[in-house]
């Protein structure tokens, strides 16, 4: 298990999934949004996908460290 900061705040490893996913959120954007073609259409999604597959991650990887410190206070 990672070691987490005393005072609950994120580590190196978690601001670098949350900015490598908001990265990935927004290049898709742009891609959708200033790209014209069915190409540029499909090629925004992969990024945009990815990007919402990194949040969902980190925010279950958050829930689950939560968890283990709570059940190893209890213990």
């Amino acid at each position: 298990m990672r070691s987490r900061r005393a005072d609950g705040r994120l580590t190196t490893p978690d601001l670098v999934a949350l900015g490598g996913g908001a990265a990935c959120v927004l290049a898709g954007i742009v891609l959708v949004a200033f790209v014209s073609g069915f190409a540029a259409t499909l090629v925004g999604t992969c990024p945009l996908g990815l990007g919402g597959i990194a949040f969902v991650s980190l925010a279950f990887l958050l829930v689950g460290e939560s968890e283990d410190r709570n059940y190893g206070r209890r213990r």
